[in-house]
């Protein structure tokens, strides 16, 4: 969970040859430890549950001697959410950049490109200041942007936002939910 947030539990109970029983035991005990904390995403065919550590399990991590990556600065629910988008638009044949540096001391999350077309992508949880994010992203000349809400609240959030950047009939922002990438 430290070095691999963002896989599934099959998965990590694969990598780690644990079997499925043991695999809860191990995952119970660390969480009725409080080292750590289960995370669910909904998704369109149901549900994915992933783990992080606590900010007790990093310092019980650190103290074993774990390297970790300095604290994320999205949340888990964003970063699931962006390796999927990237996933979507990677099938629809475009080149994904992840943190896309853009100026003005900032960065979106994804940029596609595709055919000579630049499309800035930014992943919406609806705990940031979306008006600001796209008012920001509207002056770096890019073809398109995308939005991807992924909740309902996200999506009245990214509605409202479009609207006050006076941008809800031109087109050039468009708005995905997390069931249209999943």
């Amino acid at each position: 969970m430290a070095t691999r947030p963002l896989s599934t539990t099959v998965s990590r109970y694969q990598r780690l040859n644990l079997s499925r029983r043991r695999g809860n035991a191990v995952r119970q005990s660390l969480a009725a430890a409080g080292v750590i904390e289960s995370v669910t995403i909904v998704t369109r065919s149901g549900q994915v549950v992933l783990y992080q550590l606590t900010e007790f399990g990093r310092t019980v991590c650190s103290a074993a001697g774990v390297e970790l990556k300095s604290r994320p600065r999205e949340s888990l629910e964003h970063s699931f959410w962006v390796n999927r988008t990237a996933e979507y638009f990677e099938k629809k044949g475009f080149e994904i950049t992840r943190e896309h540096v853009i100026k003005g001391n900032g960065a979106i999350d994804l940029l596609a490109v595709r055919s000579g077309e630049s499309v800035a992508i930014e992943v919406e949880t609806g705990k940031s200041d979306i008006k600001a994010n796209l008012s920001h992203i509207k002056r770096c000349g890019f073809d398109k942007m995308i939005l991807v809400a992924t909740s309902p609240a996200a999506v009245s959030a990214c509605q409202k936002a479009i609207e006050s950047v006076g941008d809800s009939s031109s087109g050039t922002i468009k708005l995905l939910t997390w069931l249209d990438i999943s």
